[in-house]
């Protein structure tokens, strides 16, 4: 019997799909502000550092591949701008997302907000 390529575009697209179908929409809230952080190496030695939603270190994002991230950013910085850059994730396709302060996005000015919306393309388990 013959092979042709029906018998292997079936299987691919199923796998596809199956794919596209477990994906999430995962949102985040980030409420970056100035907030009082101590020093790892002395914790007597206490100054104002960036968090997000009063944590520091900031809140890990769990996503999986194919998940579309939404972070819904707020600047309460006040006296600075800001933005969100993803380390270890190739933005091909979404690098006005990428969030590099002057190079692929303008900044955050105090007290306004802006939504990063992508789609996971590698893998990434926190950023």
């Amino acid at each position: 019997m013959a092979l042709s390529l029906s018998n292997f575009l079936i299987p691919i697209c199923l796998f596809l799909l199956g794919r596209v179908c477990y994906a999430d929409t995962v949102t985040y809230d980030f409420n970056v502000t100035w907030i009082s952080g101590k020093n790892v190496h002395n914790s007597s030695f206490v100054r104002d550092v960036i968090g997000i939603n009063g944590q520091w270190p900031i809140p890990p994002v769990h996503v999986n591949i194919g998940d579309n991230v939404i972070l819904n950013v707020f600047n309460g910085l006040g006296n600075e701008t800001t933005s969100i850059h993803v380390h270890g994730m190739f933005q091909n396709g979404t690098t006005d997302m990428d969030g590099a302060a002057q190079v692929s996005q303008c900044p955050i000015p105090p007290g306004y907000s802006f939504v990063y919306n992508f789609t996971v393309r590698l893998s990434l388990t926190h950023f």
